[in-house]
């Protein structure tokens, strides 16, 4: 009986050995790390009315699923490393909310910056924090608010419907689209080329625009006591702003 008992045991321990069971992390991937470069489907986080992305490089592509009830998506560095996608919950004191910051991991799993092709998908409501300092970024589709402070980009937005969009693009290009008109659409930049695409408000927008060194060309239909607002700020640089309608 002994005997039986003991090879019982062996047996479940190699079982455990084998199949790597373990803890995991917020993300779903094995805790310690170890393995080549994450998957399309490797990462995964609930649901968030926020995400952010802080000190990335590369490219950069954040859409927002309809269907969506969680974020996913993958990471890939452009020189093989494989390092790993982490999400964790932060308090962002600039929006008064808690917040899924996703960062990157060594396999060590020290965080490093993210640089390379990350990939995620996120709930149509989601907004984005995103401080980028290289590359492109494509947005799509976002509900929620945005804040993106970027340089030597190149900036694609699609379909944003946020009620609140703060962009600061200093060196490189943006091509801003709207879906939905933004209550607060606010835009600083510096040696950069930017065109913003609004939808049409039927009371206009309220705007206000310093320039310096810059030529810019604003056509939406004005009114100072519109609720959209628009505070535009161009130094040495190309700004173009038009609505539809």
């Amino acid at each position: 009986m002994l005997l039986s008992m003991l090879a019982a045991a062996v047996a479940v321990v190699l079982v455990l050995v084998l199949t790597g069971n373990g803890s995991r992390h917020q993300d779903g991937s094995p805790a310690g790390g170890g393995g080549g470069p994450v998957g399309a489907d490797d990462f995964h986080a609930g649901d968030t009315a926020l995400v952010v992305l802080d000190g990335v490089s590369g490219r950069i592509q954040l859409t927002a699923d309809p269907h969506a009830h969680a974020v996913t998506g993958s990471f890939h560095r452009t020189d093989g490393t494989a390092d790993r996608l982490r999400g964790r919950t932060v308090h962002d004191a600039s929006a008064g909310r808690d917040a899924l910051e996703v960062g990157c991991e060594d396999q060590a799993g020290v965080r490093v910056p993210c640089a390379g092709d990350l990939v995620l998908t996120v709930p149509a409501h989601t907004g984005l924090r995103l401080r980028q300092t290289s590359g492109q970024a494509v947005l799509s589709g976002l509900g929620g608010d945005v804040t993106v402070d970027a340089s030597s980009i190149q900036l694609t937005t699609a379909g944003l419907r946020s009620r609140m969009a703060h962009f600061t693009v200093t060196s490189g290009s943006a091509d801003l689209s709207f879906a939905g008109v933004p209550d607060d659409f606010d835009l600083h930049e510096t040696s950069a080329s930017v065109t913003a695409h609004l939808p049409h408000s039927p009371d206009g927008y309220a705007v206000a625009t310093a320039a310096s060194s810059a030529s810019t060309q604003v056509t939406v239909p004005r009114n100072s006591a519109s609720a959209h607002r628009l505070s535009l700020a161009v130094t040495s640089g190309s700004l173009s702003v038009a609505s539809a309608g």
